[in-house]
């Protein structure tokens, strides 16, 4: 049983170093192989997830919204926030068919300032070659969620399955 449970803990933080850069590569795949998903908390404490599109500038990542929808709210009442990030076309790393998957939570602020919006827009294109994809229609108001990390844990990078997991970025 105890050498079961070792293969299962996370691996070493000093070997986990060793894969920073290529969990950071692969959230942020910009509409490519990986799907992003949003976690967000219900006022009843209730967790709402959904897809959203994310653009990661280190550790920080970022969504673009519109202050109508539901996920603005929640972030208003309860900034800690997560995302999903689950592979689309890898191979498993286990007989089950799980593939790569990171998860990440952190605190999130919602910037309302539109020149900085745009300003977001232009690394966005300039990093992913997708800038201002959104419709320009005045019936809303463009929101930017920044999320800071304070947890990640990623899966199907290390040998056996054994998660990474960083808490500094």
């Amino acid at each position: 049983m105890g050498e079961v449970w070792n293969k299962e803990k996370k691996i070493d933080d000093n070997e986990s170093e060793q894969y920073r850069d290529i969990i950071r590569e692969f959230i942020s795949k910009y509409h490519s192989t990986t799907l992003s998903y949003f976690l967000t908390i219900r006022k009843n404490g209730q967790p709402v997830m959904r897809p959203v599109s994310t653009f990661v500038e280190g550790w920080d990542i970022y969504t673009i919204s519109q202050h109508h929808q539901v996920k603005v709210q929640h972030v208003k009442n309860n900034a800690n926030v997560g995302y999903l990030f689950t592979d689309n076309e890898g191979d498993a790393y286990m007989p089950l068919g799980y593939t790569k998957n990171v998860w990440v939570s952190g605190i999130c602020e919602i910037i309302t300032d539109q020149s900085e919006i745009e300003e977001f827009f232009i690394r966005r294109e300039k990093g992913t070659g997708q800038g201002d994809a959104h419709p320009h229609d005045n019936t809303y108001t463009r929101l930017l969620f920044k999320t800071k990390l304070n947890y990640l844990r990623a899966e199907g990078f290390a040998e056996h399955a054994r998660p990474i997991i960083y808490k500094h970025f």
